[in-house]
């Protein structure tokens, strides 16, 4: 069957490419961009996204690998694992691939810490309460509490 211009699900498709152009995006999250869109008097609904980003993902247009790859690239210098772990979990990428990629940042946390902590404080807490808002702030960021106590002595 060859679509048209004026096809709904092609337009729908378009869309979808649209959106992978300006960034990756997950599968889920690429379903539920476009999901607004596919209305019952286009005839299209949930099961035709699904079917679109699928055929997206067998041509290599999207992958969820190259989502969470741009993803933490783009979150590990602000933010610790543990926060990236979490929103990529919310975002429904598989837990097998989140811990792969972050089994590899481990080692860069501790540094990643140290550099968020700098550019937020300039000298370690001189009392208890000033030492507690640092770990606070420390930990909204997602850093681990070990990691957190060797730069908070």
């Amino acid at each position: 069957m060859k679509m048209q211009a004026d096809d709904p699900l092609k337009r729908l498709k378009n869309r979808a490419l649209y959106y992978l152009a300006k960034r990756e995006y997950g599968f889920v999250e690429l379903v539920n961009k476009i999901k607004p869109f596919a209305t019952d008097e286009l005839d299209l609904n949930i099961d035709s996204c699904y079917q679109i980003v699928e055929d997206l993902k067998l041509k290599g247009l999207q992958s969820d690998y190259r989502f969470c790859e741009s993803y933490i690239n783009s979150k590990k210098r602000k933010f610790g694992l543990q926060k990236i772990s979490y929103e990529l979990k919310q975002k429904e990428i598989d837990v097998f691939l989140i811990e792969e990629f972050i089994e590899v940042l481990r080692d860069e946390e501790y540094e990643s810490a140290k550099m968020v902590w700098e550019r937020k404080y300039s000298s370690l807490p001189s009392d208890l309460n000033e030492k507690n808002k640092q770990i606070k702030f420390m930990q909204n960021r997602g850093f681990t509490f070990d990691t957190i106590k060797k730069i908070i002595k």
